[in-house]
């Protein structure tokens, strides 16, 4: 079993009121200030019973690249050999290993290899930038334009390409598109149980001005053969809402509280889930489990930069 906690990091805003003419009294607030996931890091026995590894990351830190297309002197497209934007995010996941390894080597694979390329609905129509996966039909391989003008693909061209919902998006395919890979077998519902697996991705928009944290929980439905089907949908968390992993049912509503409650008292949400998720390591190992254990991992990002608290 695993608990992964993640949410808005908060700080309590700055007193300017002594600076101020003003007679207005200071109101403090909580504002957000970054992300936060924090995770046990045990692997255990299927039934949870004991520990079999420990120091496991359920947590990882990844970068989207988004790459721009090069010319050649007359115009004609020559390929991509230059990175336009990049933007670290981080993953973290609670559910089957192999399941969760098989699909971060697709998020790696496809938000590393991020294109600019363009779409038009006519030939006379102006040309919408946008951004394609590597794997995906790219017309600018199209032969029919051999030649782009000085004035097109230009860097201002490409500003606002990489918000934040589009690295959302391309990690909600990269999931799908590992697991279409078990629909090509009749899975059973124990089956379909044992590779569950859940996901949540936490980033900056530059173009939002917003951190973003997104949740990706595992379905299943039915498809035209019967056969069952996994799947997931992006879901934006809202800043005052915690996410929970992996014991959810037993401890999501008590981390909802003490993120409540450190919002509230103007306390880092950040150190006092980290607090709560010692306490709740302790609660199960007094119970004879081992379902979840030390150490833990605590990461935060703020803007460009993620950073591991110790």
């Amino acid at each position: 079993m695993t608990l992964v906690i993640a949410g808005y990091e908060h700080e309590k805003s700055v007193d300017y009121s002594r600076f101020s003419d003003e007679a207005r009294p200071y109101v403090p607030e909580m504002k957000v200030d970054g992300l936060f996931a924090i995770a046990d890091s045990a692997i255990t026995s299927h039934q949870g019973g004991r520990t079999i590894l420990n120091g496991f990351r359920k947590v990882y830190e990844m970068e989207a690249r988004l790459w721009k297309p090069d010319f050649m002197p007359d115009g004609s497209f020559r390929g991509y050999s230059q990175v336009y934007e990049k933007r670290p995010f981080f993953i973290g996941f609670a559910g089957s290993t192999l399941t969760a390894q098989h699909i971060l080597n697709s998020i790696s694979e496809h938000l590393g290899r991020l294109r600019i390329s363009y779409s038009r609905e006519g030939f006379s129509d102006a040309i919408k930038y946008e951004v394609i996966r590597h794997c995906q039909k790219n017309p600018l391989d199209s032969r029919g334009i051999s030649n782009w003008d000085d004035d097109t693909f230009l860097d201002n061209d490409f500003k606002g390409l990489l918000k934040g919902e589009v690295i959302a998006n391309f990690v909600e395919y990269s999931i799908n598109e590992a697991l279409h890979s078990a629909s090509r077998y009749k899975l059973s519902m124990a089956e379909f149980e044992a590779m569950h697996t859940e996901f949540v991705c936490g980033t900056w928009c530059p173009y939002e001005k917003r951190h973003e944290l997104y949740l990706f929980r595992m379905r299943s439905k039915r498809g035209e053969d019967g056969v069952l089907v996994a799947f997931t949908e992006k879901q934006l968390v809202e800043t005052g809402e915690v996410v929970v992993l992996g014991m959810h049912r037993r401890f999501g509503g008590l981390a909802q509280d003490r993120f409540n409650l450190a919002l509230t008292n103007f306390k880092s949400p950040a150190s006092e889930i980290y607090g709560l998720l010692e306490e709740c390591i302790d609660e199960i190992q007094n119970e004879g489990s081992k379902e979840i254990d030390r150490p833990i991992s605590f990461r935060r990002l703020n803007r460009q930069k993620i950073t591991r608290v110790k």
